[in-house]
């Protein structure tokens, strides 16, 4: 839990740190394009898998989990990388030069918020398609 709490430490300096338009929307969008490019053939798997073991009702439950995952783990990815281009981006940033990106993805992948709202819609989702039925 002391990686938890730096990493949330180091994601509110993160947010506090005063990064210009420009710089800020290259970061995000090559963050985005990384956690795509490695959650690609994952997903393109859990896909497969649907389509493979889809008819068994056991196999849902297994199947949810590991989308559960993956999401914590694109969006632990994304922040990382969305820190790790800022500070490429401006080597001249004290405040953004002293931030810790491995705390980063430890907080991102077990923040509680976004576990229990992603968890929330995928079971949404899940029902709406009748996995439960």
């Amino acid at each position: 839990m002391k990686n938890w709490k730096k990493g949330r430490e180091e994601q509110r300096k993160f947010y506090g740190v005063k990064l210009g338009s420009k710089q800020s929307i290259i970061s995000t969008l090559a963050s985005l394009f990384l956690s795509f490019l490695v959650f690609l053939p994952l997903a393109m798997v859990l896909y497969q898998f649907v389509f493979i073991y889809g008819y068994e009702r056991q196999l849902v439950y297994v199947f949810i989990v590991l989308v559960w995952i993956s999401l914590q783990g694109f969006n632990a990815l994304m922040n990382y990388g969305a820190v790790r281009f800022a500070k490429v981006l401006d080597k001249n940033n004290e405040a953004l030069q002293s931030i810790e990106e491995k705390h980063v993805i430890i907080y991102q992948f077990l923040n509680p918020g976004f576990a229990f709202a992603s968890l929330a819609f995928i079971l949404f989702i899940a029902y709406q398609l009748g996995a439960f039925s």
